[in-house]
């Protein structure tokens, strides 16, 4: 009886459906159809074996301030990496409503390929036929170039009940979207792993002992490849021998190695250089299948992760997609899997592509980037060229001069996105003058493939070849080389996530001479549209990393550690130090008792206090909440009696924090940016919590000249609310 009762219901559901108003899911015609030639309606049988079902993350303002808590090391978050349980439950579709979605498309004839235990996504294989009937969306055929291919003629449609949770809809056409980077022909001159090593501070790494051992690195791919050809590259250019591991994103589903050149350079690229600086780290290559391409294997790499298969602490991926002529919903899907490795602890590098300013050519010369490397949740990985010694040889690092990458294979990608927004940490690092979209790259290595080149293995034969897609691979070998030492150093386990708000405070404070150099300041060269100069540029980043100086970096002291220093206090007794507000600089304006006022005064271009450096009209103070404040400094001691010299204030379990100032404003775009970031910052921290210091991530926050910001929240712990406060003020 239960049976029939349920076969009865999922069979009453497409009638249902059809009596529901649909709603449009835009987007999902490709751009690309203006310009071929319609043949025709697709065959109703035609198989669509990799449709992925987009339904989106919840709270994700929530999530980025929590990735933001993992980078930073005065949170108690800091390198807490999630279970995908976890970020399940809390930034995925609810289970109720995964499963109803799941279930309408299994009622309307779709086979369930993949499941995600995030639940934001799922995919399915269909017809034509079913694709047309449920969806609404026909599947035309088009002509370009004598290639014959298939896409929707019109975007999906679902019942109003279904769509409320869908984002959108990929994989209804077959369009070819994905390039490879690698670079070729190249010259007469190349890099090999030592010399990479040499050039880029690796070498004292591996002096050191390192090996990447107990690390892995994931390298997405679309290929399969020749074992001889990695067994000869280990044999020609390693003192080791390489032992990657083929992963197919979908079980069964191996696409051979593909007969195109590019497609066989490129994987082969990858896999030799992403294993070449880390003997000890395990490599994975997660190949995606014919349907399923790169989403699919990007997918896996995540998603292998949260479930202990095969994956990579780092992920390197070095394909391109023009960013203007994506379908917006698949920008969208890229970053929220990006995000989601984050959570969990992994780096994502992309390369930044090899057209310079202009990623859509030769379709269209506006200015563009790679919508691959856009997302803020990814390292861009851009390029640059330097001059061999006269022995052929990698000059001394201190003698080495890079400049931007431009020449007949190619040129750096970089430029600012159109879709995604400029995250914190570069406002913080003051780029804001720049654009108002996230720039790109991050930073830039060798790239170019005739000054000096990359050597690989192909066909048995040593080829020299190039492109932002070299570097990517062997920064990404580099990195499992970083995690060991912050591994042996700080008990840094499971991977490095995201990266870049450590990088742009670390290049930060090299361009403002407050920090030791990490980069190699790239000032010379253009990548076609935008030039290099001193600091942080759109053609190369903050410049080349030195891995060496870049592991030391990461590993070192921050600034106001210890955090005392930086703390002001706003209240007296036992209950004062619930809460006390951070504020990241050198000098501070003291009270009578010398500790920090509750007033703080910065001058516009001041590196001891203004973020950013520069005389811009506005001064960028870098803050934090801190809670359960164990304040030994001598003004918070017991002055008398049995508590002489103990502190005034004793933690206490802290139920809520609510922020009072800055508050949202609809006239002032500045105070509204300061009070989102603030927002989430404390949205993150994970109350209730008796820990001693419990702090937000650090929160870059604007005040302009002759203006003030008031900083207050509300800190309720067992014994009542307290209200820190501090207000920053910022002169010309």
């Amino acid at each position: 009886m239960k049976i029939g009762l349920a076969t009865a219901a999922l069979l009453a559901l497409p009638a249902a459906a059809a009596a529901e108003p649909l709603r449009r899911l835009p987007g999902t015609v490709p751009r690309a159809l203006a310009a071929m030639t319609p043949a025709g309606r697709a065959p109703a049988d035609l198989r669509l074996e990799h449709v992925t079902v987009f339904l989106g993350l919840r709270h994700r303002r929530t999530l980025d301030a929590l990735i933001a808590a993992q980078q930073d090391r005065r949170s108690p978050l800091f390198h807490r990496w999630l279970a995908a349980s976890e970020i399940a439950d809390r930034f995925g579709p609810r289970r109720g409503e995964y499963e109803r979605v799941r279930r309408w498309f299994v009622a309307h004839g779709f086979e369930v390929v993949r499941d995600s235990q995030f639940r934001t996504a799922l995919v399915v294989a269909g017809t034509a036929a079913q694709v047309e009937g449920a969806l609404a969306a026909p599947i035309g055929r088009f002509t370009r170039g004598g290639q014959t291919y298939h896409a929707p003629l019109a975007d999906p449609s679902l019942p109003e009940s279904i769509a409320a949770s869908v984002r959108g809809i990929v994989g209804l056409d077959d369009l070819p979207k994905f390039r490879p980077l690698a670079t070729l022909p190249g010259g007469e001159t190349a890099l090999v792993p030592g010399d990479f090593a040499a050039a880029y501070g690796v070498a004292p790494l591996h002096a050191a002992g390192l090996t990447g051992a107990g690390h892995s690195i994931a390298v997405i791919a679309r290929s399969n490849f020749q074992d001889s050809d990695v067994a000869l590259f280990s044999s020609n250019f390693l003192h080791f021998q390489l032992a990657p591991v083929r992963v197919l994103a979908r079980p069964g589903a191996d696409p051979g190695i593909l007969p195109d050149e590019g497609e066989r350079i490129e994987v082969l690229l990858d896999t030799e250089w992403a294993g070449s600086l880390a003997p000890g780290a395990a490599l994975n290559i997660i190949i995606g299948s014919t349907q399923g391409d790169i989403p699919e294997a990007l997918i896996a790499a995540i998603e292998n992760r949260g479930g202990g298969a095969p994956s990579g602490d780092v992920i390197s991926l070095s394909f391109g997609l023009c960013e203007q002529a994506a379908p917006g919903i698949t920008l969208e899907l890229f970053d929220a899997f990006y995000a989601l490795a984050n959570a969990q602890g992994q780096t994502v590098l992309v390369a930044s592509g090899d057209d310079g300013g202009r990623d859509c050519a030769p379709q269209s010369l506006a200015l563009a980037v790679n919508g691959l490397a856009s997302s803020p949740h990814v390292v861009s990985v851009g390029g640059t060229s330097f001059a061999l010694a006269s022995d052929g040889s990698v000059p001394p690092p201190a003698s080495l001069v890079e400049r931007v990458w431009a020449d007949s294979g190619g040129a750096g990608g970089g430029g600012q996105s159109l879709v995604f927004g400029m995250p914190r940490y570069q406002v913080g690092a003051g780029l804001a003058g720049l654009s108002s979209g996230r720039a790109l790259p991050d930073l830039a290595l060798a790239a170019s493939p005739v000054a000096p080149g990359y050597v690989i293995v192909e066909g048995g034969l040593g080829r020299i070849v190039g492109g932002t897609s070299a570097g990517t691979p062997a920064l990404a070998s580099a990195l499992a080389l970083v995690n060991q030492r912050l591994e042996q150093t700080h008990g840094v386990m499971g991977g490095l996530g995201q990266l870049l708000p450590d990088l742009y405070r670390l290049g930060s404070e090299q361009a403002r001479g407050v920090g030791a150099p990490v980069f190699r300041d790239v000032v010379a060269g253009s990548n076609g549209a935008f030039g290099a100069g001193p600091g942080f540029d759109l053609a190369s980043g903050w410049g080349a990393p030195l891995l060496d100086a870049l592991a030391g970096g990461l590993a070192g002291p921050g600034p106001c550690e210890p955090d005392l220093v930086c703390l002001v206090p706003s209240g007296r007794g036992g209950r004062s130090c619930a809460g006390e507000w951070l504020v990241e600089q050198e000098f501070f304006t003291v009270r009578r008792n010398q500790l920090p006022a509750p007033r703080q005064t910065c001058r516009d271009g001041d590196p001891q206090c203004d973020a950013d450096g520069a005389a811009d009209g506005q001064c960028m103070l870098r803050v934090a909440l801190c809670l359960n404040v164990f304040d030994t400094r001598n003004p918070q001691l017991h002055a008398r009696g049995p508590q002489r010299g103990l502190p005034l204030c004793r933690p206490g379990t802290v139920r809520r924090a609510r922020l009072l100032s800055p508050r949202t404003s609809r006239r002032d775009p500045t105070a509204a940016a300061n009070h989102r970031a603030l927002a989430a910052a404390l949205g993150a921290l994970p109350l209730p919590t008796r820990l001693d210091a419990a702090c937000t991530a650090t929160v870059p926050v604007v005040v302009p000249v002759n203006g003030r910001v008031a900083l207050r929240a509300l800190v309720a712990d067992t014994r009542g609310p307290v209200t820190p406060r501090v207000t920053l003020r910022c002169t010309p």
